[in-house]
């Protein structure tokens, strides 16, 4: 979860509703702080990056350390025709990229394997089974399509970031933002190595609906065919009919109906009426690598992977102290709301009447706003309806769509808010931080003055066990002005 200390209160009622665990609305979770230059004009991304403890500049120089080590590992192919075909094709790919203006570079493996993958920076490695795998040109443009967005929104140090704050807490946070080369090597050494890591070859549901929705744009305004990645991945589901799932498909796991979606959304995107599908150029450095040059592809030729190898399952290994039973009382400066909190927690303020509760180690200040990670978020909005029901409902349900990897886990439930009524809704996903599972309890009533007062009482799935007795505590200390 985050929060600007700058929002003003009409803002914060619309992003408070609610950045669970970290929406994208805050600018302090985006990975863009607006201090992003680019050396040419490039569109916006539909989607923002994620939240990122790097900076662009410091994508490239990750990046191209890996992209070294990578080339000692695997047999680049030296053939110049098939090379320089797939850096002109992937150049006028990139010239189409959203985001930042980086450095793209692409390089072709010698291996039958199906697969490609991107490093962050630019560096983009495409094996010589996709070419040989793919139906026409168009096919190939979308894989290479795919691949640019990943590194367009940065998905490979957002999840770097993660997985370094899941190993190292968040109170490390401002001391690693925009420092030197000797701090990068500490967060690069804390997931398991620059080289090849595995955080950067493979990317959970999320990140790869993005890249094939962000990426079919890419296609279209270059003249391609976004169904044609759709079939690419068609062709690729039909090859592991009851045989080895290609690589491709393992290290880029279907989002759930990716061909449908891709197709669904191709006519809004304004393709050409006369895409380009196939050329020339495609069809002979198709017919060099299942002819003269198939001898030289070998059959496997993976880079080395290390680190977490799913990026969806890191496991912290800092954890903030649990709460103490000694608790402090805090009064909203509006008086709307008093409420008590564990002594060894901190009290945030986000306005005078939005507050946020959290240990030493679960928040952290990044680009001028607040992360959280173990905690309650607490304070009173304008409500989306008159019925208390009917508030509460709209207010998850803003908060899924602002967070779409979090799903309701337990729909609203009517309660007793300490006299009130109130309901109670149960919320879980992957937290933008850390990449934990994370459950937020969501309780919600009605003001005095006829706001919806709410607290998000959030923790990670394995330790909400041992905070859900605080919550309880603070829950049942509250106080709201009549």
């Amino acid at each position: 979860m985050s929060k600007d200390r700058k929002l003003k209160s009409w803002l914060l009622t619309a992003l408070l509703i609610l950045q669970l665990s970290c929406g994208d609305a805050l600018r302090s979770l985006r990975g863009d702080s607006g201090n992003e230059t680019t050396k040419s004009a490039r569109p916006a991304p539909h989607f923002k990056p994620g939240f990122n403890l790097f900076t662009p500049e410091q994508d490239v120089q990750l990046g191209r350390q890996s992209a070294q080590q990578i080339a000692q590992q695997v047999p680049l192919l030296q053939d110049e025709q098939i090379v320089g075909y797939v850096q002109n094709l992937g150049a006028r790919l990139a010239e189409k990229a959203p985001g930042v203006d980086f450095p793209y570079q692409f390089n072709v493996i010698a291996t039958r394997d199906i697969n490609a993958f991107a490093l962050p920076g630019g560096f983009i490695f495409v094996n010589a089974g996709v070419i040989a795998a793919a139906k026409n040109e168009g096919e190939l443009a979308g894989v290479i399509a795919h691949e640019i967005t990943h590194v367009a929104l940065r998905h490979g140090t957002n999840q770097a970031s993660k997985a370094y704050i899941a190993q190292k807490g968040l109170d490390i946070v401002g001391a690693i933002t925009g420092g030197s080369d000797t701090d990068l090597g500490q967060v690069v050494g804390a997931i398991g190595g620059a080289g090849a890591n595995a955080l950067f070859l493979k990317f959970g549901r999320t990140a790869e609906q993005q890249a094939d929705l962000e990426g079919a744009r890419m296609m279209a305004a270059a003249g391609y065919d976004p169904r044609d990645m759709a079939s690419f991945f068609q062709t690729l589901q039909a090859k592991s009919g009851g045989q080895r799932v290609p690589e491709f498909l393992s290290d880029h796991p279907d989002p759930g109906n990716r061909v449908a979606a891709i197709n669904q959304a191709s006519p809004s995107l304004g393709a050409s009426r006369n895409p380009v599908r196939d050329s020339n150029e495609f069809k002979q450095v198709k017919a060099r690598l299942t002819g003269s040059q198939s001898a030289a592809l070998r059959s496997s030729s993976e880079p080395e992977r290390r680190g977490p190898r799913d990026p969806g399952n890191i496991e912290p290994a800092t954890r903030p102290a649990p709460p103490v039973s000694e608790m402090r009382e805090y009064q909203s400066s509006d008086g709307s709301f008093a409420v008590q909190y564990p002594a060894n927690w901190d009290a945030l303020v986000a306005d005078e009447s939005n507050m946020i509760f959290a240990p030493k180690g679960a928040y952290g200040e990044h680009q001028q706003g607040i992360m959280v990670t173990h905690g309650i978020f607490i304070g009173a909005v304008a409500p989306a309806a008159t019925e208390l029901s009917a508030a509460t409902s709209a207010f998850v349900q803003q908060q899924l769509e602002i967070n779409p990897d979090f799903r309701l886990t337990r729909r609203p439930e009517a309660i007793n808010f300490n006299g009130r009524q109130g309901y109670l809704t149960f919320v879980a996903g992957p937290s933008p931080v850390t990449g934990a599972i994370e459950i937020d309890a969501i309780y919600t009533t009605a003001t005095a003055d006829g706001r919806l007062f709410y607290l998000i009482a959030m923790a990670p799935k394995d330790e909400f066990p041992t905070y859900q007795p605080s919550f309880e505590r603070i829950i049942n200390s509250i106080r709201l002005a009549q």
